[in-house]
């Protein structure tokens, strides 16, 4: 019997990737969090494993902001979605992850 896939959300995956970006002390949130942000949702890797994570008692000089690739990635999929609470099917998920592959537009 195979594994159902994880259920995601566009919620989960913008909230994960700016954990990510945080946990790395970053100052941006990248198309590269929101990769990173989908391989853990997905379970194929860790937050561990992508390594470069600081304590949250570290103090931050500012919070990470998205960038403005990131915010039309966004946009984009809050629109297509219908909402970022709207689970991504299995099809939608493939080219979600497809999108941020591509190169920003």
């Amino acid at each position: 019997m195979t594994p159902e896939p994880a259920s995601i959300r566009l919620a989960d995956l913008l909230s994960t990737a700016s954990s990510l970006a945080a946990f790395r002390l970053d100052a941006a949130i990248t198309r590269q969090h929101l990769r990173d942000a989908l391989a853990v949702l997905l379970e194929e890797t860790t937050f561990e494993a992508l390594g470069g994570g600081a304590s949250p008692l570290i103090p931050r000089r500012t919070v990470p902001a998205p960038d403005a690739d990131v915010l039309a990635f966004a946009a984009r999929w809050n629109d297509r979605l219908g909402g970022p609470y709207v689970e991504v099917s299995p099809e939608l998920l493939a080219e979600l992850r497809a999108d941020l592959e591509s190169p920003p537009s």
